[in-house]
């Protein structure tokens, strides 16, 4: 009854934190948020979801947006719920931000403050499988994703990210369970289905199953499943997966004719952001890994003209990007004219150089959390390295679907630290774990103290 009360005391106070973080007013309009909006109104004004722009009294061609489309579907819900929240939305989608645009989306942030409360109660029960049923570990992992601004910071932005943190939350929920439970396929069956809606907020998950076969290997070489059953469960992930797309992918073929899952030119344009990286120099390259650091004193180190290439600026390699290889690649060509340039000048013409870029973007995207990153990085090296048997194993399955998946974002974008929110709970546990093993430790030391030997029997053995 204690524990049941004083878990429930916590929920609460989880809750109100929570709250007391996204409803607040005003609103943090990104470059992206426009045509975020713009799909969502379409959908709440003409029932049709479209890349168009919005206007009120002309109805959109059928097509796609770059983006998911269940981040339409809640801003579309948003605006039915308020007239105001509509209001703000319609401002946010003509590009008109002022003080008086965005201060009203209280709709749009409940929504998120649900998204953003169910991220954290699966991070709680994540802790919770992970450290063998401990509570107060469990309430560790969740006091940690608090630390992470990432959680809340896009709260007053129309954007996916508040989606996102909740599927990839629920994503991580349904596969660790499905680690205890590895002989029931309805397990994996479950985190087949959130794996797939999460392509609904982020279409660049679609191809988490080629992950899954890294993962299936993975399972084969380190553990004591048998070769039957990593199959089985492999199918029934894939199956579900697949269903969970499946009307979003029979409507764009049906109404669109195409199996594509965003707007193809978007594909185009992220990759033109992304290859002309391709470009720097290998000096350039060796500096990126110290200025991608979120705390670096890289300018100090090599002067600000060194790093302006790396940066977002002017002179840099997105900009050149945006505003070059873009124009170069669709001038005069189809989309998919354009996305096979892209990929023959500069992917498969520069195989070592394409390769060695995508590490370093890699690298830089995995600092979810700036600084916090600086403590999470290190902490989820220590357990790969570290751990051992069941601990190790565990660990590495529960990272590794979103260390995949920060690698395509990697390989296919500019590798934002907000493409990489899934590793939020890994990071968590990471942490968590660390912690937990430097308590043991010194309480060891101490175990002659009689308060600090109780102390110890609420923490869990770290193997």
């Amino acid at each position: 009854m204690l524990r049941l009360t004083t878990n429930t005391i916590l929920i609460v106070c989880l809750f109100w934190i929570v709250a007391s973080r996204i409803l607040v007013p005003g609103a943090n309009i990104q470059p992206d948020s426009p045509r975020y909006v713009a799909a969502g109104l379409n959908i709440y004004q003409h029932g049709i979801l479209s890349g168009q722009s919005y206007q009120k009294d002309v109805v959109p061609h059928p097509g796609l947006y770059a983006g998911g489309v269940l981040t339409a579907v809640e801003i579309a819900v948003a605006a039915m719920l308020s007239e105001d929240t509509y209001r703000d939305l319609v401002c946010i989608a003509k590009g008109r931000f002022d003080e008086n645009c965005g201060g009203s989306l209280w709709s749009l942030k409940a929504i998120y403050l649900a998204e953003t409360f169910v991220f954290h109660l699966c991070a709680l029960f994540v802790g919770w499988r992970f450290f063998g049923r401990n509570m107060v570990a469990a309430w560790g992992v969740v006091a940690v994703s608090l630390v992470f601004k990432d959680t809340y910071a896009y709260a007053s932005s129309p954007l996916s990210e508040q989606g996102y943190l909740m599927l990839a939350g629920l994503f991580a929920a349904a596969w660790i369970y499905a680690f205890d439970h590895a002989e029931k396929m309805r397990c994996w069956l479950i985190a087949g289905i959130f794996g797939g809606l999460t392509v609904l907020v982020k279409p660049a998950w679609l191809l988490l199953p080629v992950g899954l076969t890294f993962i299936s290997i993975f399972a084969l070489v380190s553990g004591n499943l048998r070769k039957k059953q990593i199959l089985l469960a492999s199918v029934s992930f894939c199956a579900a997966f697949a269903l969970a797309i499946s009307p979003m992918f029979i409507r764009n073929l049906v109404v669109l004719d195409t199996i594509s899952m965003s707007q193809q030119s978007y594909l185009v344009s992220s990759l033109s952001h992304r290859l002309a990286f391709n470009l720097m120099s290998w000096r350039e390259w060796l500096i990126g890994w110290i200025y991608y650091l979120p705390v670096s004193g890289a300018q100090r180190l090599f002067g600000a003209d060194a790093l302006l290439p790396l940066g977002w600026d002017e002179k840099s390699y997105y900009q050149f990007g945006r505003d070059v290889l873009d124009k170069l690649a669709n001038e005069g060509r189809s989309v998919l004219e354009a996305r096979s340039y892209l990929l023959s000048e500069y992917v498969f013409a520069m195989p070592l150089k394409f390769i060695a870029v995508t590490l370093l973007l890699l690298w830089r995207g995995i600092f979810v959390g700036h600084v916090v990153a600086m403590l999470a990085v290190p902490c989820a090296f220590i357990m790969t390295v570290f751990t051992r048997n069941g601990v190790w194993r565990r660990w590495m399955f529960i990272l590794l679907p979103f260390l995949f998946m920060a690698s395509v974002n990697a390989a296919l974008s500019v590798s934002l630290y907000r493409y990489n929110l899934g590793l939020v709970i890994p990071y968590c546990v990471g942490i968590v774990w660390v912690l937990i093993a430097l308590l043991n430790n010194l309480l060891a030391r101490f175990n002659h103290i009689g308060f600090l030997a109780t102390a110890k029997t609420f923490l869990p053995a770290i193997r």
